[in-house]
């Protein structure tokens, strides 16, 4: 055998060790989830931005959280950022052996307290969506009036829109509770029938089971000013598009704006890719 075939067979086997690196490296990515995230607030054509959102990531896992607040003034800037701080500190307590429902149901109930504290009797109030992803499985937790949905296949499912009446009524007419023709008669079915600030603290929306999600899968969350100003089919033309979740968000903010819609409330949403 000749020198040519020697380093030919060096190169080969210096082919084939890469190949084998890179294999171990997907590997370890795969059990080290990196999110792709992307969230972007507006203040639209108000005069104060009352929404706020927090990330905590760690190894595999991601906790995220929107929340928007309503209020005179700075009542409602006050209820959001006070809900999304009482999340965050909390979660830097969280044991991972510990359940997602345990977390959510103290950390809603906890920021309750502590808006109803800050704002020191001022009307103001906030809603929230707080994720929990542990890999690829998803759990969520909602109080008042924000979407959630998975982009899969070109596609938006909707995984819930919050504790808002129409979703209330369901569950009454269900029960048996309200007749359809009451139902009929009740007009703003989207108005929340829950939020953090109240007196009488009532529970939050918490997802029944974890989501397992797929490879690309993208939870997207976006507060009532985004539902309003884009429809479902612009959204997913956007989402299709093959861009980093930052790129992604800027994108779905610019079309809305572009619109120039009187009045155009504050703007939140949050995209995390798996």
């Amino acid at each position: 055998m000749g020198t040519a075939f020697w380093i030919a067979l060096v190169f080969i086997l210096i082919a084939f060790g890469i190949l084998i690196c890179r294999f171990f490296i997907w590997i370890k990515e795969e059990k080290i989830r990196i999110y792709d995230i992307g969230a972007l607030l507006d203040i639209g054509k108000k005069q104060v931005q009352a929404n706020a959102y927090g990330f905590k990531p760690e190894k595999d896992r991601l906790m995220a959280i929107l929340s928007a607040g309503e209020g005179k003034e700075y009542a409602g800037k006050v209820a959001a950022l006070t809900t999304v701080r009482t999340f965050t500190k909390l979660y830097n307590r969280y044991d991972n052996n510990q359940s997602s429902r345990y977390f959510f149901e103290r950390a809603y109930e906890t920021a309750n307290m502590n808006v109803l504290n800050a704002l020191r009797g001022e009307n103001g109030r906030a809603y929230a969506v707080c994720l929990m992803l542990r890999g690829n499985l998803l759990s969520y937790a909602i109080m008042g009036h924000i979407n959630i949905y998975i982009f899969r296949k070109k596609e938006l499912i909707l995984l819930s829109r919050g504790q808002i009446m129409e979703e209330l009524i369901k569950e009454k007419v269900n029960k048996g509770l309200l007749s359809k023709e009451a139902a009929l008669r009740i007009s703003d079915t989207n108005k929340a029938y829950n939020y953090i600030g109240r007196d009488d603290y009532m529970k939050p929306l918490i997802s029944k089971e974890e989501i397992k999600l797929k490879r690309k899968d993208m939870v997207v969350i976006i507060n009532a000013g985004v539902e309003k100003n884009i429809s479902i089919r612009e959204l997913e033309i956007i989402l299709s598009k093959k861009h980093g979740c930052k790129k992604t968000a800027k994108e779905i903010i610019e079309t809305i704006k572009k619109k120039d819609t009187k009045d155009l409330d504050n703007l939140g949403l949050i995209l995390i890719r798996i």
